[in-house]
């Protein structure tokens, strides 16, 4: 399972090898499978992952396993948060970290329980307790840090100074960043230079030798791609430190890989080393292969779209923007997708639980079913009778729907143009008092004419999705064209309060205004 990270194909082969050659069983196959799909950026992946992890926390439960497994519940729960992690989906997400927390204390592993309790704080901080969750993570390093020397204690510190230094990126605190980073080297230097000062006490990591080497590699060039892009967007940014952080992190056996391509190529941007940020998207691009319609390519583009504004290709820069916005909407619909088959899923095992009742029940609701026949009996008898006597006004009605149907025009193109262009040229949409009914009452349409024009020539949006859209193209000519301008100032200039253009805006294009401006 060392290879999952870097060649999941391979780890998938080497599962199945494993298990016809009886080194595991069935149960810690479909395990492994799991833990291979957990960290993949493919949506279809991560729902496989959840669906194997609820069949395995089922055969768990059940005792269905088959035979004893060293696959323990705890290890199923990871891979669940794991998943939902990858999904960011916030509420499972937080729900099998706090199970797991619960879990290891009961079992008595305090360090895994703070482990979880650094996840916790980070989901914290993105469902609205920002505070609460920096706090939280405060505690859980201090805990860490406060303890014996271990190998264990050492990998779950690390971890939580990760996911604190997420926290401040996406504030954009840069300036706490470092120091965090700098922590992590100077734990894992400390590390190399004691190692029997550490004790021997994680199932986590490999033994010590040439892996160990690989896992302190590991985690310091991570470290030194945060500390070099914090270096660069610093106020003021320091770019000598921040280039010397490229130099180590690109010299690293991480930096050559997939992820440590994906996670320098923020650094080359705020370098303003576009040159760079284009070929080292061109190496992430050539490993995605034929797989584009994922959230590191939708990175692609967006940087893309930068360079070439950067770089005075105006034209080329809202290509690219646009088919940013494109793909964002297809993950968002996909999202929606896979979040629909997992409901659809728990409602298939709902109603297989609620037929098994049925049939259990079915001795005992025979008197029931007979009186439920009679009474449908009477009920179509009175129906029947009823029927006859209103045939001739449903008749009626039907003709007199068909009249009116068949007087709504067919969607005009003309008059979509006319209501469009009046709409654009005269910037009727920057009045944040714009109403449906201002363009019915100007245009003399009705709410259903509206409705099929906008169905046939803007893509089946909304009246209030066609408006913003307007809005949004305005807005994003403003962060490109008025730094100057406050993000409030923009928002009100284009008819939208601050806090709607902030999550519509993020909705389009899965960003921040204010994340969308600093990556100008």
């Amino acid at each position: 399972m060392l290879v999952y990270g870097t060649d999941p194909e391979r780890a998938l082969t080497i599962i199945d090898s494993a298990r016809i050659v009886g080194n595991i069983d069935d149960f810690e196959a479909d395990y492994l499978r799991a833990k291979v799909y957990a960290h993949s950026p493919d949506e279809h992946y991560l729902t496989e992952a959840i669906t194997i992890c609820g069949d395995l926390l089922q055969r768990d439960s059940t005792g269905a396993a088959g035979q004893p497994s060293s696959v323990g519940r705890s290890s199923i729960l990871q891979l669940l948060m794991d998943s939902y992690r990858m999904r960011k989906d916030y509420e499972p997400w937080l729900k099998y970290a706090i199970e797991l927390a619960d879990l290891n204390r009961q079992e008595g592993a305090e360090t895994e329980a703070l482990r979880m309790e650094a996840e916790i704080g980070l989901v914290m901080t993105y469902i609205g307790r920002h505070d609460e969750g920096l706090a939280k993570l405060d505690r859980v390093i201090n805990a860490l840090d406060a303890g014996p020397l271990s190998v264990d204690r050492m990998d779950a510190g690390i971890v939580a100074r990760k996911r604190k230094i997420i926290v401040f990126e996406e504030d954009g605190n840069y300036d706490a960043v470092i120091p965090e980073g700098q922590a992590i080297v100077k734990k894992l230097e400390d590390y190399e230079k004691h190692p029997s000062a550490y004790a021997e006490d994680s199932f986590r990591l490999p033994p010590i030798g040439a892996d160990r080497a690989r896992y302190c590699n590991y985690y310091k060039a991570q470290a030194w791609a945060f500390i070099a892009r914090a270096y660069a967007q610093t106020t003021p940014p320091d770019f000598t430190e921040a280039r010397k952080y490229v130099k180590l992190f690109e010299q690293s056996d991480y930096g050559k890989t997939f992820g440590g391509r994906v996670m320098i190529a923020p650094a080359w941007k705020a370098l303003g080393e576009w040159n760079k940020l284009l070929a080292t998207h061109a190496e992430v691009e050539a490993r995605l292969g034929a797989d584009t319609l994922n959230a590191d390519f939708a990175t692609i583009l967006k940087d893309r779209a930068d360079a070439a504004t950067a770089q005075g290709r105006p034209e080329e820069a809202l290509d690219y923007m646009n088919r940013y916005a494109n793909i964002q909407k297809e993950l968002s619909r996909k999202a929606q997708e896979s979040e629909a088959q997992e409901y659809a899923a728990r409602y298939h095992a709902q109603e297989q639980d609620r037929k098994i009742k049925d049939a259990e029940e079915k001795s005992s609701r025979k008197d029931v079913i007979i009186i439920a026949i009679i009474a449908l009996m009477l009920v179509s008898a009175v129906f029947t009778w009823s029927l006859s006597r209103r045939r001739y006004k449903i008749s009626e009605q039907a003709e007199s729907q068909k009249e009116s149907q068949a007087s709504v025009p067919e969607p005009n193109p003309e008059l979509f143009q006319m209501i469009d262009g009046t709409i654009r040229r005269e910037k009727l949409y920057l009045s944040e008092s714009l109403q449906r009914q201002d363009i019915l009452d100007r245009f003399d349409i009705s709410r259903r004419t509206l409705n099929d024009l906008l169905a046939a020539h803007a893509d089946g949006q909304s009246f209030t999705a066609y408006i913003n859209s307007m809005r949004l193209a305005d807005a994003v000519r403003l962060l490109h064209e008025e730094p100057g301008m406050s993000l409030t100032e923009i928002a009100e200039s284009v008819g939208f309060t601050p806090a709607t253009f902030r999550d519509q805006f993020k909705r389009q294009f899965g960003m921040t205004p204010t994340e969308y401006r600093q990556n100008l």
